[in-house]
């Protein structure tokens, strides 16, 4: 099916534009993957004189925010990141921080740890909150065991991956 723009180009002896002149199928179904991978709204691509614009209908996320200790709010986010090596003391985990963001080992400075070193966790235990925009993101263990190394600092700047808490898994 030719467009009008097409017929004119053809009428006047020009090669029209198609899409596979400038941007083939495979690089379009490229970026619309990409779009979707990084969460983009919108994006735009110019090439050949032809632009495409993708956009992303994006439906609002509907969270439960549970209220802490000086009004925040905070959610489960995904897993942290757990690796674990075998040593001469027994089989040791590091568990990652899953986000970039501000470590807090308790909900507000005058309450209590979640966590000290020798507190036995699940995989369902809160560790700790790391805040990203405003958000108090609560931090489960996933792997059950001792606590046996606090790595981060109670208001210290996380990076994702970041190493905080050290457990080792009962033999």
């Amino acid at each position: 099916m030719l467009f009008a723009k097409e017929k004119k180009q053809i009428a006047s002896g020009q090669r029209p534009l198609t899409m596979t002149a400038a941007m083939g199928l495979k690089e379009l179904e490229r970026l619309v993957e990409l779009a979707e991978r990084f969460a983009l709204v919108e994006l735009e691509v110019e090439r050949k004189g032809m632009r495409v614009r993708i956009r992303r209908q994006v439906a609002p996320q509907v969270s439960t925010p549970r209220t802490v200790a000086e009004g925040h709010a905070t959610q489960r986010v995904e897993p942290a990141v757990v690796s674990c090596t075998q040593t001469a003391d027994g089989n040791i985990c590091t568990v990652h921080s899953p986000m970039v963001g501000t470590f807090y080992r308790s909900v507000a400075p005058e309450k209590p740890a979640f966590v000290e070193v020798g507190s036995t966790v699940s995989q369902t235990t809160t560790v700790c909150i790391v805040e990203a925009m405003k958000v108090m993101n609560e931090i489960p263990a996933e792997v059950c065991g001792t606590v046996v190394e606090v790595l981060a600092k109670d208001g210290q700047a996380v990076e994702f991956g970041q190493p905080l808490f050290r457990v080792r898994r009962p033999e």
